[in-house]
């Protein structure tokens, strides 16, 4: 395969993957980072039908057509789709402060179990010297149905499952 296309494909690579890693490691600004994905793919897209008009890149063979294909942003774009169909997605946050305690409410519209909604509750701890929360579960978890009917309700306390 020609190492044109090969260093295409790996830089092309970790380019992506360095900025999905860089939105996961600081998941406040990673709507940023998928506006910068979605304008890689374009320069990408637009580097590389530049790269063959001008035969900078010219594949002859099967494998070298191959990883010409593998250097355009569809496979990345399907990657993406498939990885985020199996993710769950918070749909609401809600943080609110009663009797001195602050807590949080989750509610996922997709659980991975019921294919319903999802509703957490947390408890924020407090640690002495720092600015970040740590939650804990507290109060009780509701699972419900793809039609809205509560499945199963689980109840904790200070992080434990209360049966």
């Amino acid at each position: 395969m020609s190492k044109t296309i090969i260093l295409f494909n790996v830089i092309y690579y970790a380019i992506i993957i360095g900025l999905i890693k860089l939105g996961q490691d600081d998941p406040s600004s990673s709507l940023g980072y998928d506006y910068f994905i979605i304008m890689f793919w374009g320069i990408a897209a637009f580097l590389l039908v530049f790269f063959l008009i001008k035969r900078i890149i010219y594949p002859k063979t099967i494998f070298e057509k191959i990883g010409v294909f593998t250097a355009t942003p569809l496979i990345s774009i399907m990657v993406f789709m498939i990885i985020m169909s199996f993710k769950e997605n918070v749909s609401s946050e809600w943080i609110f402060n009663k009797n001195g305690k602050r807590y949080k409410v989750l509610t996922f519209d997709k659980d991975k179990s019921t294919g319903g909604k999802r509703i957490e509750y947390y408890r924020s701890i407090d640690r002495k010297g720092t600015k970040e929360d740590i939650w804990i579960k507290d109060s009780t978890w509701v699972y419900l149905s793809k039609t809205g009917d509560t499945i199963r309700k689980v109840k904790y306390k200070d992080n434990i499952e209360v049966k």
